[in-house]
This record gives C-alpha cells, structure tokens and sequence, in this order.
C-alpha cells in the first residue's frame, strides 16, 4: 500500500498537467481570441471530478483530521489553510463555469474566463508547493506509520465513494489528452 503522501504526489503530477494544458487554453483564448469552450469545459469536468472530489475530499475526510489530531499546533494550522485554499478553488471554479456558459458570445466573460484561468493554475501551483514541502513534511514527522496505513485504506474508500469506480481512470485519460492537444 502506499504512503499518503505518495498518493497526493501523484495526483498533484497529474494536476500539474492539466494546469499547464489550461494555461495554453487561456493563452489561445486571450492572445489568439479563439475559445477551445469543450477543451476548457473537460478541464472544468477534471477539476470538479478529480481535483476536489477526490483529491481535496481526500485531504478534507480523511487526511487533515488525522493530522490534526497527531499535531493539534502545526497540523491543525496546515489543514485550516489548505482547507481554506481548497473552499476559494470551488468558488472560482464555479467562476470559471459561469463565465465559460457565456464566453462563446461575450467578450467581458472570455476576458474574465481567461483571468480566472491563470489565477486558479497560478494559486492551484502554489497550494500543491505548500503541500508538498509543509503538509508531507508535518505527515511524517506527526502521523504514525500505524495511521498513515490506515489512512491510505480511507483514501481508497473515499475515491470509490465521492468519485466512483473507474472514474480515476477517466479523470487521467482527460488529463493526458488534454496534455497532448495542448503540447505539455
């Protein structure tokens, strides 16, 4: 089984991809004027699917309260920050839907698309740097590796709850494709 932090390592790879995939999306979108909406849309699909259902719902049942409770100072403050980081991520994802629905006719909503964009990859880069150097540094050091078993079974659980059997799968196979159309 693996360690929770290699679990997340793992997913933020993959999120990383899609980041930059959606980069270039922004980038055809403002510089070029052309809108690839269903691309766009797909990476919406991922984020909502993959990055907070299973990621973040990962991090949210699972993880931080047993960092938490292993490190009620250190832990507790890291999982209150990321938790709050994963709540604005919802938000200007809803965001980005809102003004995609109408970016295909409106200019002001392909502009703010396009803002909302690079200000979620840009955050989203930043969160996952956070987490990799603070969070898996505090699970280490914090969570008995008892624990960290024990979470890693949760994570399994949670992923076939909140997303669904093979959707893991899906999710990747969105990310790779995107990642080829958008030369990442």
């Amino acid at each position: 089984m693996e360690e929770p932090n290699q679990v997340l390592k793992q997913e933020h790879h993959a999120t990383e991809e899609l980041l930059t995939a959606m980069d270039e999306m922004a980038t055809q979108a403002g510089v070029l004027g052309k809108l690839p909406a269903k691309d766009v849309e797909d990476a919406l699909t991922v984020i909502v699917g993959f990055v907070d259902k299973c990621h973040h719902a990962k991090e949210e049942k699972v993880l931080f309260p047993s960092l938490s409770k292993a490190s009620p100072d250190v832990g507790a403050e890291l999982a209150r920050r990321l938790t709050s980081d994963h709540t604005a991520f919802r938000q200007l994802a809803g965001s980005m839907k809102t003004a995609l629905a109408r970016a295909g006719s409106d200019s002001q909503a392909r502009t703010l698309l396009v803002k909302n964009i690079g200000t979620y990859t840009r955050l989203v880069r930043a969160h996952i740097g956070v987490e990799e150097s603070d969070l898996f540094r505090e699970v280490d050091r914090a969570i008995q590796p008892d624990e960290r078993a024990r979470v890693s079974i949760e994570f399994e659980r949670v992923e076939e709850e909140e997303v669904g059997h093979g959707m893991h799968e899906k999710f990747h196979n969105m990310i790779e494709s995107l990642s080829k159309k958008y030369g990442t």
